[in-house]
């Protein structure tokens, strides 16, 4: 006689920060940059308009972060976010292309 072995995983969450720019059409590039450091974290393109990046947790606790929308053609100034906080996420349920909803478990 065979029995049924269930094993539970105890998956523990993984806060990890996430970052969702809804850039203007003309951006091509994105840059995140420290506002403290000016360490240059995230260097991108643009697809579709928006700019998506996850990023360690400590940009969600704070708002230490600066975003600059570059356009490659130089026809357009920079625009630049200052002042940014990421929002908190749990790696393990989270959907970056249904983040809008998301609330994470504590």
């Amino acid at each position: 006689m065979h029995y049924i072995n269930v094993n539970y995983l105890n998956i523990k969450p993984i806060p990890l920060s996430f970052l969702l720019v809804d850039c203007d059409p003309k951006s091509e590039r994105l840059q995140v940059l420290s506002r403290t450091t000016g360490e240059l974290i995230r260097h991108s393109k643009v697809l579709n308009n928006n700019f998506k990046a996850i990023l360690p947790l400590k940009y969600s606790q704070e708002s230490s972060l600066m975003c600059v929308m570059l356009d490659d053609n130089s026809e357009f100034n920079a625009a630049i976010l200052d002042n940014v906080q990421l929002m908190l996420i749990n790696l393990i349920d989270f959907d970056p292309n249904n983040p809008q909803p998301y609330e994470p478990i504590p």
